[in-house]
């Protein structure tokens, strides 16, 4: 707990370095070291994490919500590309510009020790359970799973709808004098709401109602973003692989070279 509190209190104060190791962004925090470190070494002398420590863990990994930082993992990746026209690039980023990677390997031993339920991407219809998860459990459960997907379309597979169940809470309101139970949405739930919005993926359904439905079809146009060549054009263009994208900005840097010398 102490971790997980003095890490959010330095996200607060703008405190969180970001470092790229192998082109990878990792989160570079005394207080993240200190949490995975833990994790770990209970692990190791046979302890089992419960859901709350795993959930405390993860908060530890996420990424600040800066735009400027997401602007660093576009260009460390080599895109070149007008962030306000194209707001859509989370797809591409690792963790997918929220969480630290290290986040995916520490929700899936917490799984195998069974501190959180594991969901499956093997089947038509996927299901995520998060009505007796922790916040930031529920969200990398639902990264994880569109990070599973994202290979399986990788590999031609056609992607399934994805439904997301979330807890609610209810309060009795008075209503012309007649009292009335209202369903509204709990912290999960708005949290995994406002991660798609930030994601850009849409969904059906509301929060409130316990229930989320992202259709397999947005998952797919989500995962392949186009981008426009300019503004005034609108053209859309696919983004080439890594290496193409680096082979072409070594040309265009040996022609501005050459136009320099003449």
């Amino acid at each position: 707990g102490l971790c997980l509190q003095m890490f959010s209190y330095d996200l607060s104060l703008g405190n969180i370095i970001v470092r790229f190791n192998q082109g990878k962004p990792q989160i570079d925090n005394k207080w993240t070291s200190s949490a995975i470190m833990v994790f770990r070494q209970a692990i190791t002398a046979g302890l089992l994490p419960s859901s709350d420590v795993l959930s405390q863990v993860l908060g530890c990994l996420r990424f600040p919500h800066d735009s400027s930082l997401k602007t660093t993992f576009i260009d460390n990746m080599g895109i070149s590309c007008d962030m306000p026209h194209h707001p859509n690039t989370n797809s591409l980023l690792e963790g997918f510009g929220e969480y630290d990677i290290r986040a995916f390997s520490v929700l899936e031993e917490g799984g195998l020790l069974g501190a959180v339920a594991s969901t499956s991407t093997k089947y038509s219809q996927i299901v995520i359970d998060a009505r007796k998860s922790n916040i930031y459990t529920a969200e990398v459960s639902l990264l994880s799973t569109l990070k599973s997907l994202k290979h399986r379309l990788a590999a031609g597979a056609r992607l399934p709808n994805v439904t997301i169940l979330l807890p609610t809470e209810k309060k009795q309101v008075d209503l012309d004098e007649r009292e009335k139970t209202l369903k509204l949405a709990g912290r999960v739930g708005q949290a995994v709401g406002s991660l798609l919005r930030r994601l850009g993926i849409k969904y059906q359904g509301e929060e409130s109602h316990g229930r989320m439905r992202i259709n397999g079809l947005t998952l797919r146009r989500w995962f392949n973003p186009k981008f426009t060549s300019a503004p005034s054009t609108g053209a859309p263009v696919e983004l080439l692989p890594l290496p193409s994208r680096l082979a072409k900005g070594i040309a265009d840097q040996q022609r501005d070279i050459r136009s320099l010398s003449l």
